[in-house]
């Protein structure tokens, strides 16, 4: 089942409006995805994870118990662009006339890894939450709507990711060093702007292939 053009671009302006106007109310859904690609990504890689917490407007924590350098450097990396690697790993399923039931499927085997580490009410809450919706709509939804919540899912990740990452220059500006970028530079001795700077580049660009890919296969 392929989407037509039309739906592409209206699940994008869909996906816009709860990714920009709306974000304060769907921010933690990015942050889970935030949080979920420090832990999964740096648990693939060895690092042990104690714990991962998910706050109110936006927070979350991720809190390793043992790392390597590798591990503590990819984990660093893929927070950032945890969502945008979900998103872009789903416009691939959806190019590929994979059914859109697969790219729900697979966020929610990522948030079944995450809730596994969840050490605080509000994250288990919040991920139960999302996870009730994208289960209802892959299991109990008819195809034609499989694929319209696909696609707004898939481009939601994806603005969504690139939407996150100018609030790390506030973070850096205030002077606080515990933020990715500023360990990345610790770790690295590259400069936590060059790390903003190659987050959002990295963001934008999973943001405009990715949905240039899905309104081409619509086309």
């Amino acid at each position: 089942m392929a989407a037509s053009l039309g739906m592409a671009w209206s699940t994008a302006v869909v996906a816009f409006v709860a990714a920009v106007p709306l974000w304060r109310y769907t921010t933690n859904a990015i942050t889970i995805a935030h949080e979920g690609g420090h832990a999964v990504f740096g648990r693939l890689f060895g690092t042990a994870v104690k714990h991962v917490k998910i706050f109110h407007e936006g927070a979350g924590e991720m809190l390793p118990l043992d790392e390597t350098f590798l591990s503590k450097f990819v984990s660093l990396v893929a927070g950032y662009l945890g969502p945008s690697i979900i998103g872009f790993t789903g416009v691939l399923l959806l190019v590929h006339d994979f059914h859109p039931r697969s790219v729900l499927l697979l966020s929610l085997a990522f948030l079944a890894a995450v809730l596994i580490m969840v050490r605080n009410l509000f994250g288990v809450f919040v991920i139960l939450a999302v996870g009730a919706i994208l289960w209802v709509v892959a299991m109990r939804s008819t195809a034609p709507v499989q694929l319209v919540f696909a696609h707004v899912w898939v481009w939601f990740l994806l603005m969504g990711g690139a939407r996150q990452v100018p609030e790390l220059f506030w973070v850096i500006h205030s002077g606080d060093n515990t933020n990715d970028a500023a360990q990345l530079q610790g770790q690295t001795l590259i400069g936590d702007v060059v790390w903003l700077f190659l987050f959002w580049l990295l963001s934008l660009g999973a943001l405009v292939y990715g949905g240039a890919l899905l309104l081409r296969h619509a086309a």
